[in-house]
């Protein structure tokens, strides 16, 4: 099970997801960060993913393929919160740095 919300303050939405993200729970995940990029007045989209519980290669292909929209609309795009076993799987995919913006914690062996 899923779950997004989301809340604008001025020009930046988040999305703050919550749950497991896997191949049956991806798309909700997908259409939210697809609208969150092509909304009006919006240039920075922030995919929060402190409460997420799960995140299987799916979830890591569609936080990439939100990363490349966003760039292909000129949005700023960041993720943030990962914690436990979803950041470990973004850092040893090593695409942690690149969705973050925080290239220092790209290696498997930065993990607590």
């Amino acid at each position: 099970m899923v779950s997004v919300s989301s809340q604008r303050d001025g020009r930046i939405l988040t999305l703050a997801v919550s749950g497991e993200v896997d191949l049956a729970t991806s798309p909700l995940v997908d259409d939210a960060i697809a609208g969150a990029i092509a909304s009006s007045g919006v240039n920075t989209v922030v995919v929060d993913l402190s409460a997420v519980e799960f995140l299987d290669s799916s979830g890591v292909a569609l936080l990439l393929k939100g990363r490349r929209r966003a760039d292909e609309q000129g949005v700023g795009y960041r993720v943030t919160g990962a914690q436990g076993t979803p950041l470990q799987v973004l850092q040893i995919a090593g695409v942690w740095g690149h969705l973050s913006g925080d290239t220092g914690s790209t290696s498997p062996t930065s993990l607590p």
